[in-house]
């Protein structure tokens, strides 16, 4: 019985390099975004930057406009398999190979996310997201 096991730490590797990939989560972002909530807006600015936009109503509430890009995806693991023709010291060759390729062809796609903070009496009171790209890796 022959039994191929080249392609069983193959397959382990690019296992291993699936599993290491963070997951990115909604619920991430908002718990990461959500502990601004409460705490005075030079806190937000302090920690996010200067805001895209600022909206004070006459009510005395203002808003904080974030927007924020991100790739959708890093680099990914593909198998390839390539095939190889040349020639070394008078001798002529064909060889073929099993390799990872890291990477993706082209520019990646972007994913846009705004979260907008709602400011009273100079504190969070609330803030909201909008776009695909609200999200954050999980933490263990």
């Amino acid at each position: 019985m022959h039994r191929n096991l080249g392609t069983v730490p193959l397959l382990a590797l690019v296992s291993l390099i699936a599993g290491c990939a963070p997951t990115a989560t909604v619920e991430a972002f908002d718990q990461r975004i959500g502990t601004y909530v409460g705490h005075p807006e030079a806190e937000v600015i302090s920690g996010l930057g200067v805001p895209n936009r600022t909206y004070d109503d006459p009510s005395g509430r203002r808003l904080l406009q974030y927007d924020f890009v991100s790739p959708a995806s890093g680099p990914s693991v593909v198998p390839t398999l390539g095939l190889g023709f040349g020639s070394f010291g008078g001798g002529v060759g064909i060889g073929t190979g099993l390799g990872l390729g890291f990477g993706s062809f082209g520019q990646p796609a972007l994913l846009d996310c705004s979260v907008i903070f709602e400011i009273r009496d100079g504190r969070v009171q609330s803030f909201s997201r909008r776009g695909e790209g609200c999200t954050a890796p999980v933490l263990s």
